[in-house]
């Protein structure tokens, strides 16, 4: 009976976090369309499980100079996004260490990201996908267990 009980309890978790999610995606879709309506839009990311996870849209004109800036931030499924002060009126690729010196280090990340994403797309390039942090664990694991395995078996690098 109680297994039974934890087996429910864990299937209502997972229904209402995958509902949670796509209320949050569905607030991604409407910002980023309100934006790419009115020009290009830079996206910079910086996920995590633990700390604040970031998003970040970056409205551009003709020129690549930021008219609007939103963010969103944190650990759980309710964060929104927040208009993105300071950054309007510079041009995407000439952004300094000194433009952003004031936000936390996970939005700087996000928006060196964004930053980083519109010059390779720019160049014809592609996005290289970041790992989500669950995956970076489990590479970090399975690097682990190898060189455990490794060593056990006299091999050394």
């Amino acid at each position: 009976m109680f297994i039974l009980l934890l087996i429910i309890l864990a299937a209502a978790g997972f229904v209402i976090q995958h509902l949670l999610g796509w209320l949050q995606i569905k607030n991604f879709t409407k910002h980023y369309i309100e934006l790419r309506r009115k020009g290009k839009v830079a996206i910079g990311r910086r996920p995590a499980i633990f700390k604040s996870g970031t998003l970040v849209l970056l409205q551009l004109n003709g020129k690549n100079v930021i008219e609007e800036a939103r963010f969103m931030q944190g650990v759980t499924v309710f964060s929104k996004f927040k208009p993105l002060d300071g950054l309007n009126g510079l041009k995407l690729n000439k952004i300094t260490d000194q433009d952003i010196k004031k936000y936390n280090k996970l939005l700087i990340k996000a928006i060196l990201d964004a930053q980083h994403t519109f010059n390779v797309v720019s160049n014809g390039g592609e996005i290289e996908k970041i790992p989500s942090p669950i995956m970076k664990a489990v590479k970090k694991v399975n690097k682990l267990i190898r060189n455990e395995r490794g060593l056990k078996n006299g091999l050394h690098r």
